[in-house]
């Protein structure tokens, strides 16, 4: 049985359609909302389960936005 690459997204068990690779998949499902929510979701699991005596990293969106753009300006 063929094994399937794992930096593919093809499912198993579609023997005859296209590869897409992996860092293409990303990209594309990349968009701006859903980085949005996926920072917001990880700033709220950060906060439910971050000790009180100890600070908490700024992971607002907004600073996120900063330092994506920061990154994509070098």
């Amino acid at each position: 049985m063929e094994q399937s690459h794992p930096d593919s997204t093809r499912p198993d068990d579609n023997h005859g359609g296209s590869e897409e690779p992996l860092s293409d998949y990303v990209k594309r499902m990349e968009t701006g909302e859903n980085l949005k929510r996926l920072a917001e979701k990880l700033g709220n699991d950060l906060k439910s389960t971050s000790k009180p005596d100890v600070p908490t990293p700024d992971l607002s969106f907004e600073k996120f936005e900063q330092k994506r753009k920061a990154r994509d300006r070098q």
